[in-house]
């Protein structure tokens, strides 16, 4: 079966943050420490108007999620930054890792981002986490060499 790749809204919310969860628990083998706090920053971002994301299926399982919003500066914090896109989140299930979705969504976000007339986009990861950088690397993203709390930075062009 075909994975189908869509724009979610409000009434997604609980499920993509289901995939959030499912796969940060087997990422980090049971132990995610402030799990209760992440989680609800999540559900905010994906609830902010100035977010979108899109969800993966294949038939009725949801076997994905990704979400975005304008780049700011200031960590964040700041003024939009003219053409930037920061791609905030990217889970798959676990048991589906391996398999391309990551990579159908990466892409399918690069095109959503495209069509929001973004021209760059930045995301940040985990620096021990060789399966982000293995996807990352193939859609041609590359690190920008900004690091903080075990996480660096990455970005590319649109």
């Amino acid at each position: 079966m075909a994975i189908l790749i869509r724009l979610g809204d409000a009434a997604d919310v609980d499920a993509a943050l289901s995939v959030y969860e499912r796969s940060n628990l087997a990422r980090r083998q049971g132990v995610w420490p402030n799990r209760g706090a992440r989680i609800e920053r999540a559900r905010a971002h994906l609830r902010d108007p100035a977010s979108w994301f899109l969800l993966a299926n294949e038939g009725p399982a949801l076997v994905g999620m990704a979400s975005a919003e304008a780049l700011r500066g200031e960590e964040g914090a700041g003024p939009v930054i003219p053409g930037g896109c920061f791609l905030n989140l990217l889970f798959v299930v676990p048991e589906r890792w391996g398999e391309g979705i990551g990579g159908a969504i990466l892409d399918a976000v690069l095109v959503e981002a495209k069509r929001r007339h973004h021209s760059r986009i930045h995301l940040w990861t985990h620096e021990d986490n060789e399966r982000s950088h293995r996807l990352y690397r193939s859609r041609d993203f590359s690190p920008t060499g900004r690091t903080a709390g075990g996480e660096g930075e990455w970005g590319r062009e649109i």
